[in-house]
């Protein structure tokens, strides 16, 4: 049996019926299949999807790119390949979402969020942040304290590709960075990559911060509960 690769591949290609069938063609005619599909980002008579395609192991990736290149408005921004496990972001982000909500303290919700948040949206580092840049969790290779405080306060002085002007805030390589708020935390979940997020992807991103978020609200209420009724002004028991 002809040993197999699975890959994620963004493609780039025009909003028209059967474009994406002709890309389905190309990776037919490279005895490839494509078992995977979801449209990233539409606009401007383009659209973006993500497709996971089954090809044969030995294939040439320059090769595939190549040859689904060719296809009139057609455009791989981006393959990688996946591991043994499902590519399904849908039910990814659902089990992310039921992992938030098992957490019992503060600190254990911020580190699964910045530990599992990439499930479901590929980053290369994420953090949770106090708007001063203070670190409530992180993973990977993130930027510094100052970097994120001038990230999270909209600094022009900021910017994705590197910040060679003020060595306080590092020299970091080229990326796209989305940060979503978490207000009951004072906080925000900020992400970075090598490559640029998606209209999709921020969605997803969204809905699990307002997930944690939600969680981080619960939490606090409950602790403020808590301490009032272990102040001697909200204890019932003598009454």
């Amino acid at each position: 049996m002809e040993e197999r690769q699975r890959y994620l591949v963004r493609v780039w290609l025009a909003d028209r019926p059967g474009a994406l069938g002709a890309v389905a063609s190309r990776f037919g005619a490279l005895r490839g299949d494509v078992i995977g599909l979801e449209i990233i980002e539409r606009g401007g008579g383009r659209a973006i999807d993500d497709l996971v395609v089954s090809l044969p192991a030995d294939l040439s990736i320059d090769l595939v790119v190549r040859e689904v290149s060719a296809e009139d408005d057609v455009e791989i921004e981006d393959i990688r390949p996946l591991d043994g496990s499902s590519f399904d972001p849908q039910l990814d982000v659902l089990e992310t979402a039921s992992i938030l909500l098992g957490a019992e303290t503060r600190d254990e919700l911020a580190d699964a969020l910045v530990s599992h948040v990439g499930r479901g949206v590929r980053v290369d580092w994420a953090c949770v942040a106090a708007l001063d840049g203070t670190l409530l969790g992180a993973v990977g290779d993130h930027p510094n304290k100052p970097w994120l405080a001038s990230f999270l306060s909209g600094s022009p002085a900021i910017a994705t590709d590197g910040c060679p002007g003020d060595p306080t805030l590092g020299d970091w390589p080229p990326m796209d960075a989305v940060w979503v708020p978490l207000p009951a935390a004072s906080a925000a979940l900020v992400v970075g990559r090598d490559g640029p997020f998606r209209a999709r992807e921020r969605q997803r991103l969204a809905a699990l911060a307002r997930i944690a978020d939600a969680w981080f609200r619960r939490m606090k209420e409950r602790s403020d509960w808590e301490a009032l009724t272990l102040h001697p002004s909200g204890d019932r028991s003598r009454d």
